[in-house]
């Protein structure tokens, strides 16, 4: 696994007989939290470098290179091997709060990972950004498998996600549920962008808020 630095990384640099990073920071300003991005396809990393520009510095982004062969949608979503590659790629980038941000395919991908961080990691699992995807069947009776909170986002139009299926996210983590209906169809990352920015910005603020309000009611009451 390598991880190339710098914000106009392009992706004709990248080796891609593996899985890699594509690491977007900006040097003059230390991030507080890192978003890892799950695309839809192994040709659609890029779309998350222009989404990186309009971020707060205090954002670092991690886009997921997928390898050559993991061309096909139902092999993104159904490769237990493919998240396990991405899991261990992703042990060594884990060392602050972090939130997951899948669309498509990529969504699945990015739930099986969110599983094994949670599970098997010490990190904080801020979010995790459901994009574009319904929620798929399979579900044990047991408890939900994330503790994390799950944002679903959704095309109000788009007949490959209807809003049911796209609820259904809810049933898979004990913590909070939202969802965000755009206008449009799937195109909304693209029309709507600025919008998804502003969710992500939102989510990741509002958890860190919490956790100032937290500390300082636990010296409150002297623990």
């Amino acid at each position: 696994m390598a991880a190339s630095a710098g914000g106009l990384q392009s992706l004709s640099q990248i080796e891609s007989d593996e899985v890699h990073l594509i690491r977007i920071v900006q040097p003059e300003t230390p991030s507080s939290f890192r978003l890892i991005c799950f695309p839809e396809s192994a040709l659609s990393s890029a779309y998350y470098l222009s989404l990186s520009e309009l971020l707060l510095p205090t954002v670092e982004v991690l886009a997921i290179q997928y390898p050559p062969d993991a061309d096909d949608e139902e092999r993104l979503a159904d490769s237990p091997d493919l998240a396990d590659r991405i899991f261990e790629a992703l042990r060594e980038w884990i060392d602050r709060p972090v939130a997951l941000f899948g669309h498509g395919p990529g969504a699945d991908l990015a739930y099986r990972v969110a599983e094994r961080l949670e599970r098997e990691t010490a990190t904080r699992l801020l979010t995790l950004f459901v994009s574009g995807r319904t929620a798929r069947g399979g579900l044990s009776l047991g408890p939900p498998a994330l503790g994390c909170r799950i944002v679903a986002l959704a095309g109000e139009q788009d007949p490959k996600t209807p809003l049911r299926g796209v609820r259904a996210w809810r049933r898979r983590t004990s913590g909070r549920f939202d969802l965000e209906v755009f206008p449009g169809s799937r195109g909304y990352l693209d029309s709507s962008r600025r919008e998804v920015v502003n969710l992500v910005h939102d989510q990741l603020l509002s958890l860190s808020t919490l956790d100032v309000e937290c500390e300082i009611g636990a010296e409150d009451k002297g623990v």
